[in-house]
């Protein structure tokens, strides 16, 4: 359970694109353990959660990227960054000074534009995606239940082998695993927007066995039960 002075940040298998405007690191406590990183920080794809004190910044940008479009902009093998975030410093020192100082030189709207020039120019030199890695993320994070892996694999033409070597690459986390947290999203969100939840059809329509399938997932991914996590939603 998060501590009432924390925030905690649930996994979605995506990476994201990270600034502080008022300060130099982002903190965040992965079971209890505070880390910081420099900014900007390339936040890898997370298959755990974690927790932050929302009153360490109050001013934050960033981009969260399309499930393997991490990769697109910045070719470092996704799976290296699972579970952890990492400054962009380590990866591009002078690209990363001048992206802090022309964000951080702007204001409002004109910071947004100074990010997507960033990434605008990153473009010219970006290899795109693989289209079997797209066919994968867009079969397996459609709701309504899992979707055969083995059955995704057949169609892309690939074997079994390269198709989880190439979705480790650009999404950083296996089909498997990746399917697994899209389905918890789903059932995170079903939660959030239900009056009254009824488990054992929360169960069935996000696509889990039983209920205990249902609960064994959250205390993997969110480190609490389903009910633990609707007493603490705001607003149940």
């Amino acid at each position: 359970m998060a501590t009432p002075s924390r925030e905690r940040v649930y996994p979605n298998g995506t990476m994201a694109l990270v600034i502080y405007l008022d300060r130099p690191t982002a903190s965040f406590y992965i079971d209890g353990k505070l880390l910081k990183v420099q900014v900007p920080l390339l936040a890898g794809p997370y298959s755990r959660s974690f927790e932050f004190d929302p009153s360490q910044s109050t001013e934050v940008i960033g981009i969260a990227f399309r499930p393997g479009a991490g990769h697109v902009f910045f070719p470092v093998a996704a799976h290296e960054l699972h579970n952890t975030d990492i400054a962009l410093s380590e990866l591009h020192p002078e690209e990363a000074n001048r992206l802090l100082n022309d964000v951080c030189s702007q204001n409002n709207e004109e910071q947004f534009l100074a990010l997507e020039r960033y990434l605008n120019g990153k473009l010219a030199d970006a290899a795109p995606t693989h289209p079997a890695v797209w066919h994968a993320v867009e079969q397996l994070s459609r709701e309504g239940g899992v979707r055969s892996i083995r059955k995704i694999q057949t169609d892309t033409g690939l074997s079994h082998t390269r198709f989880i070597e190439l979705f480790r690459e650009h999404v950083g986390l296996t089909p498997k695993l990746f399917c697994r947290v899209r389905r918890f999203r789903t059932s995170l969100d079903r939660i959030e927007k239900s009056m009254i939840v009824n488990w054992a059809e929360l169960a069935a329509d996000c696509g889990y066995f039983d209920q205990a399938h249902l609960i064994h997932d959250f205390r993997a991914f969110a480190n609490m039960t389903p009910l633990e996590y609707r007493r603490i939603k705001p607003g149940a």
